[in-house]
């Protein structure tokens, strides 16, 4: 076999010139997979041999720069299919014109059939004894999931994918046998076209990898690399082959893998032109350049006269899960109570964000009664999972009303058949709780009103006022003895200089076993969700090519069998976006991802008579800021169990399993419910009338990932009302509340079978 030479790019002969044979049943193959071979693309030319690189490929993947690959309904967004690997890549037709459709995968013979065309994959034990390989790719992430290169969901480990880091931004990434992430510079966007290229090697047994994305460069040795990671569900450049689920979010314009090391030179020399043909801008992206409304504390500081002064007992700023209950249990409690809200829908992400389901686990009072308000309302009910034919990941939980609602209180050790959870509609929410705060008569409601200043006594002791614009531009001072913060993202605590974190917590801060030594910008990811309800002559979602974009073909749906559902499109854009993109832009680009992923899921079974009714006014954030407290509520903590747990102030329970988007953790369960103390609710340091009740309360990441739940807010808030009203009545700091009586009068132990 005569070398190809890289006399156009002027790669050196020693690297890739000389490519490895593999011996597949008598043939001879260099795999090289790839939309748009390389060598090809970049004008690669030799002495007549350069098609000898081209007929070795056992498999070439081609498609128009950009375009989507990997639908798992086997459409195609863009002319993508396989070409005939023996013909010249200017020339050759294509042999199956859809991404699945054609193309069948047998795992016995381990080939692929298009048409008349058979090319067979290489052995797991090939791949072993190769000991050098080169892959480059440009590509782009459209979402929080993967682009697979070379991968096998079913495998013990996946192989190489590009995805969002612990950062959310964009990274390629290679996994060793114990499927430990070989770590790699991510200096790329989301969302933009970036080049990638990883250099693998094995020498005695220790591998070592070297990657580059974009600019940059690094070097990590990981032994016992497997390269790749074979199973029965292979996917190849993006192709979804039939029995595969996943749908990759994302394009790609080329991969290719090379059979041999590649030095850093001949990697830039190849970036350099690529980056050319691609126009790629590979300088860091600037973050929002226009005011964002989100951003409550950027607004100018008041010092005007308000339209409108008031005074309170109690001070509740957010209306969410955890705000709406500390307000009912303050004013049961006989506190006067303001409530302010930025929102028309009381109940925060679950009423405007439609996120409109408690998942299994304990709840206190305050929430059975709000659902037994709702169910009698016919707005909730007690869902369990129930087949479906959507035919991609999705949970389908439904309503039966043969279900109590005693059997959604436990999720660490589900019963058989699964958790239930509890599914209600934004607005039966809404109502229940306006009316239990109407009943209290303690109770003033500013919705529609947003915090945006907080004033603090001369010696900074305490929180003295707060002021709020209305609508119609009105700005309120609500003036209260206790304040609590129940914005989730903290926005008092912040406005008063409250020590938060943000982010994953490095291993020194909190002396967490699952937490990396260094701290990380990442955040959970965003969710856009919506409500669809049944029709007899539903409108059809139909999506103009223009505004078509790639999307997570899976689905997290509640509701009702025959009636009204919400669907969480489960991540719809990373976390980075809030701080790339701004709250705002990420609320329009999101619109168009919902509506796009509506037509697709209208298409499916079960999904033909139902119309999309809205789409939340809010996007669902998991998580932002959080308040360092005199306790913080860590790993430990979960792993431990409340029986464990050395704490005498427990005043809310959970038992849900950490949820973690990205890197940061690696408790995934508890195998109990564990406690939250009262002191996760005291800022410190911070004004002595100030509580924190929200997912920014005082969690390290790990364990926020667990308790940031709807119905451990609503404990957090009962627990957070009621100190704030003895606090009030009694003239004290918060800390000063008798919190034996607090914990008496809560009665945690009550809300979960087998705690001490």
């Amino acid at each position: 076999m005569t070398a190809t030479r890289f006399s156009t790019l002027g790669l050196k002969r020693k690297a890739l010139t000389a490519p490895r044979r593999i011996s597949l049943g008598g043939r001879v193959a260099v795999v090289a997979v790839g939309l748009a071979l390389a060598f090809a693309i970049l004008g690669v030319v030799g002495d007549g041999s350069a098609n000898v690189a081209a007929s070795d490929a056992v498999l070439k993947l081609v498609a128009e720069p950009g375009a989507f690959v990997g639908d798992a309904d086997g459409s195609a967004n863009g002319v993508v299919g396989w070409r005939r690997a023996d013909l010249e890549p200017s020339g050759g037709r294509n042999v199956a014109t859809s991404v699945r459709g054609r193309a069948v995968y047998s795992a016995e013979k381990r080939a692929v059939e298009l048409e008349n065309a058979r090319f067979e994959l290489p052995t797991p034990q090939a791949f072993r004894e190769s000991t050098a390989w080169t892959l480059v790719a440009v590509a782009e992430v459209r979402g929080p999931l993967s682009i697979g290169v070379l991968s096998s969901r079913d495998a013990a480990v996946p192989l190489v994918q590009l995805d969002v880091d612990e950062n959310d931004r964009f990274r390629f990434i290679v996994r060793d046998v114990k499927g430990a992430t070989v770590k790699t510079c991510v200096p790329a966007p989301y969302r933009e076209p970036v080049f990638v290229a990883a250099v693998f090697e094995t020498l005695d047994g220790k591998s070592r990898v070297r990657l580059t994305v974009g600019n940059e460069t690094v070097e990590s040795d990981a032994t016992s690399l497997t390269f790749p990671v074979w199973g029965e569900k292979i996917q190849v450049g993006g192709l979804d082959f039939p029995g595969a689920s996943f749908s990759w979010n994302g394009a790609i314009s080329e991969v290719s893998l090379f059979n041999g090391a590649a030095s850093q030179a001949e990697v830039e020399r190849l970036r350099d032109a690529l980056t050319q043909k691609y126009a790629l801008d590979l300088s860091p992206t600037p973050g929002p350049q226009t005011p964002d409304s989100w951003d409550v504390l950027a607004t100018p500081r008041f010092d005007g006269t308000t339209d409108r002064e008031l005074e309170a007992d109690v001070c509740v700023v957010g209306a969410g899960s955890a705000g709406c209950a500390a307000a009912i249990s303050a004013a049961r409690a006989g506190a006067n109570v303001v409530l302010v809200e930025r929102q028309k829908r009381l109940g925060g992400t679950g009423t405007n964000a439609f996120v409109s389901n408690w998942e299994g686990g304990p709840g206190d009072e305050i929430a059975r009664e709000l659902f037994d308000r709702m169910k009698a309302d016919g707005g909730a009910g007690v869902a369990k999972e129930y087949p479906h034919q959507i035919q991609a990941p999705a949970g389908f939980k439904m309503v039966d009303d043969a279900e109590p609602y005693e059997n959604s209180l436990v999720r660490a050790n589900p019963p058989e058949g699964g958790y239930r959870s509890v599914a209600f509609l934004p607005d039966a929410f809404d109502k229940a709780v306006r009316e239990m705060l109407a009943e209290t008569g303690r109770v003033e409601i500013l919705d529609e009103t947003t915090f945006f200043q907080a004033e603090r006594s001369a010696d900074g002791a305490r929180v003295e006022s707060v002021l709020a614009r209305t609508l119609n531009g009105f700005v309120v001072r609500v003036k209260a003895d206790v304040f609590i913060d129940s914005t989730g993202d903290v926005f008092l605590c912040r406005a008063v200089g409250c020590e938060t974190f943000v982010g994953v917590d490095p291993k020194s801060r909190f002396g967490e076993i699952g937490a990396p030594d260094d701290a990380k910008s990442q955040l959970n990811a965003i969710t856009r969700c919506y409500l669809i309800e049944p029709r007899d002559k539903a409108k059809r979602e139909i999506v103009a090519p223009s505004e078509q974009t790639t999307f997570p073909k899976c689905a997290y749906i509640t509701g009702w069998l025959d009636g009204p559902r919400t669907v969480n499109m489960l991540p719809t854009l990373p976390g980075a976006a809030l701080l790339e993109l701004g709250y705002d832009e990420c609320l329009r680009r999101s619109e168009r991802i919902v509506r796009n992923h509506w037509s697709w899921l209208q298409s499916r079974p079960g999904f033909e008579n139902y119309e999309l009714v809205e789409i939340a006014p809010m996007l669902g954030i998991r998580e932002s800021y959080r308040v360092r407290t005199r306790y913080v509520l860590v790993e430990a903590d979960l792993a431990a169990g409340w029986n464990a747990q050395k704490h005498d102030d427990m005043i809310a329970v959970a038992d849900h399993p950490c949820d973690i988007h990205g890197e940061g953790g690696t408790l995934s369960s508890v195998k109990t419910a564990y406690g939250v103390p009262f002191r996760c609710l005291i800022p410190e340091p911070g004004p002595r009338n100030l509580l924190v009740a929200c997912r920014g309360a005082g969690f390290s990441k790990i364990a926020a990932s667990s308790c940031r739940l709807q119905r451990t807010m609503i404990q957090l808030g009962n627990a957070a009302g009621l100190a704030a009203a003895w606090a009030a009545r009694e003239g004290v700091p918060v800390d000063a509340v008798d919190v034996g009586a607090l914990t008496e009068k809560l009665d945690v132990r009550s809300r979960y079978p087998g705690l001490r």
